[in-house]
């Protein structure tokens, strides 16, 4: 027979007052004392948000059968993880997996609100019933339309192929399993006590994106602007607003994936470089020739159209892979040290300082002299100085300056010169990446290099720091796709006098 307990008066007392402490809702929060429960705001949003308390939030106001509860509006919440695009949908998920999606242009009148029954749940006079999800364990914004800004991006070397976001891939098959991470062991009364460890990891499988499936060796690029080559039996990770990509062994990954191009070419405008080493070394004179903003299918729309007569008389040119950010100054600093931003530093159009030597400091240390022309504009740190040009007859570009100095720097000698042409660059902004405008600039700009080359005694390398695509108002470049990421490489030899 087992004996029975028997509380005391006190003891029952107590028990009761900390039950009662434990039910109680403090003030603003709607969270049960003692358990906090948190739900997460992610997906294509600029920050992820882990919510326990509604506190910082305005009270919506929320009326339900005539009782006043605390609440947020929805908007609010989602607005301070910053949506990634302007139009976007919503994902309420809740803790079981019941998912509810609404507009987002329609979320002004839905509200969060928080109870011991339910926990965080979903208020939606204005939508259906079942939009009211309860025990909300995430709110995920998903971007309503494709767009290369967001997320990662699958790219041929002449296509776009798929454009994934973090919040799109809640909508496709994921697994969502658990990982063993490990086991630890303790000695306890003689014996043993073990624990195993495991973690919930959302992943889909690269093979099941039909672009990658088959492809042997693709090349991986993270935010930080690091490339890889890899293989598509890996696994892409979702982690709250970021992608990762995960090798087969499930432990070693490549953070903050922005893209994976299927068919990378065999060069890179990072081969300035090391050519240009090279030929330096066999103690020839290097031209590099540097077209700002002109990407590979530009080369081939001039060429083919006449544009480029000079650039389609010499060696045809390579198709070339840029580096992440396609921005001129991570561009640039790529040509001239070889090396990505991920190892030189450089990858916006914020910073100038390079973390590691360039071409310029290789040349001096086999006694060679450099120069570089550029525009107004001093882009990078190096370690030496541009040759500066203003537009001084005011025409509108400081083209035909650069090249005017160029021409006066030749004749007094040097044997590596970088030359930095931005007109290309300028009109694709303004009138788009293959406007009838940048056409004819590209026509003044190969008449350009064809004036440098016939004074060049030596080597010549011509290539971009990036590419440019069309937009609505014009051109840009900035993004993982195919226009801005590949660009001409060409190495032909000069035609001036030795």
């Amino acid at each position: 027979m087992k004996k029975k307990t028997l509380i005391c008066g006190p003891v029952l007392i107590m028990l009761s007052a900390l039950l009662a402490a434990c039910r109680a809702v403090p003030a603003g929060t709607g969270a049960v004392q003692g358990f906090v429960p948190a739900f997460e705001v992610t997906g294509d949003v600029e920050q992820s948000l882990i919510l326990k308390s509604l506190e910082e939030f305005p009270d919506s106001g929320l009326e339900l059968e005539g009782k006043t509860e605390k609440a947020a509006r929805l908007i609010d919440i989602v607005s301070k993880a910053m949506p990634a695009a302007e139009s976007y949908n919503i994902l309420l998920i809740g803790d079981d997996g019941l998912t509810a999606e609404v507009e987002g242009i329609s979320i002004s009148d839905c509200h969060i609100t928080f109870s011991e029954d339910n926990a965080w749940e979903a208020i939606n006079p204005r939508h259906p019933v079942s939009s009211n999800i309860k025990r909300i364990k995430e709110i995920v914004v998903v971007a309503a339309a494709e767009s290369a800004s967001l997320g990662l991006n699958i790219i041929s070397s002449a296509d776009n192929l798929e454009f994934i976001t973090p919040g799109g891939l809640y909508k496709r098959p994921m697994l969502d399993f658990p990982m063993y991470e490990g086991r630890s062991t303790i000695e306890h009364d003689g014996g043993e006590n073990w624990t195993s460890i495991y973690t919930r990891r959302k992943m889909m499988a690269i093979m099941d994106i039909s672009c990658l499936s088959g492809v042997d060796s693709p090349m991986a690029v993270a935010w930080d602007g690091s490339q890889r080559l890899i293989k598509n039996d890996g696994f892409l990770e979702l982690r709250g607003n970021r992608i990762d990509y995960v090798f087969p062994n499930l432990k070693d990954r490549i953070e903050d994936l922005v893209g994976i191009i299927i068919d990378p070419p065999g060069a890179s405008n990072m081969d300035t470089y090391h050519d240009a080493a090279h030929f330096l070394g066999r103690g020839e004179d290097v031209l590099v020739v540097i077209l700002d903003g002109f990407g590979y299918h530009q080369y081939v729309k001039a060429v083919e159209g006449g544009y480029a007569p000079f650039l389609g008389s010499i060696a045809p040119a390579k198709k070339a892979f840029s580096v992440y950010t396609p921005v001129t100054n991570a561009g640039l600093a790529a040509i001239l040290t070889g090396v990505p931003p991920s190892e030189n530093g450089v990858h916006t159009r914020k910073e100038m300082d390079v973390l590691v030597p360039s071409i310029f400091e290789h040349a001096n240390k086999l006694g060679k002299s450099s120069v570089m022309v550029e525009g107004n504009i001093k882009i990078l740190n190096l370690e030496i100085d541009p040759v500066l040009n203003i537009d001084k007859n005011s025409n509108g570009s400081t083209d035909d300056e650069i090249r005017d100095k160029a021409v006066e720097l030749m004749d007094s000698g040097c044997n590596l010169m970088v030359v930095h042409f931005h007109g290309i660059d300028d009109s694709g902004h303004s009138y788009g990446d293959l406007s009838a405008q940048t056409l004819e600039r590209i026509r003044t700009t190969d008449g350009y290099v064809k004036d440098l080359i016939s004074r060049w005694s030596g080597k010549v390398i011509i290539t971009a720091d990036h590419g440019m695509h069309s937009t609505l108002e014009g051109g840009s470049h900035g993004e993982f796709r195919y226009e801005d990421m590949i660009v001409p490489y060409i190495i032909c030899e000069g035609d001036g006098e030795k």
